[in-house]
């Protein structure tokens, strides 16, 4: 029976777990599953992620939780949620995607969406069907639960100041 020298073996280990820990990060971005997808655009929009610049967005591009939306003065966005939700921005909007999670299967189902700025028009989908009070848009003055299938939210400057945004 052949005997491996110790350091040998611990050199190897070390090195194997060096390999995983570092391709971790690069495989939980990957298999993190997005909370919905741009649809369309005019103007500029924008997604800024946790500790990124600002991006250009574009249709097809994933959105996911913690996204803050961005939209121009003469902007707007479309974007259509993993639950078939709708989501428009209209012009000089911001909208953040606080929380985002569809697995009906395991009952895990959340959609906080925070309208900081501006306008946000919605046509709500699965979740609000299947756990209506597990959708929720929040803006700088209030909180909105989501009885009905549609909605508009509009924040005026003065609470959005408030807000510090």
């Amino acid at each position: 029976m052949l005997r491996q020298p110790l350091p040998f073996i611990l050199g190897g280990l070390i090195l194997t777990a060096f390999l995983i820990l570092s391709a971790a990060p690069a495989l939980a971005s990957d298999s993190a599953d997005p909370a919905g997808s741009v649809k369309s655009f005019t103007g500029v929009a924008q997604v800024t992620r946790q500790g990124t610049a600002p991006a250009a967005l574009k249709p097809g591009d994933r959105i996911f939780e913690k996204d803050v939306l961005t939209t121009d003065a003469v902007g707007s966005l479309g974007l259509i949620m993993r639950d078939n939700s709708l989501v428009s921005l209209g012009p000089g909007s911001r909208l953040v995607v606080e929380r985002f999670l569809f697995a009906p299967e395991k009952g895990a189902l959340a959609s906080l969406l925070r309208v900081a700025k501006g306008s946000a028009a919605c046509v709500t989908g699965e979740i609000a069907k299947l756990s209506p009070d597990s959708v929720k848009v929040m803006t700088p003055t209030a909180s909105i639960g989501i009885r009905g299938t549609h909605f508009l939210v509009n924040v005026d400057e003065a609470s959005a100041e408030k807000e510090g945004r």
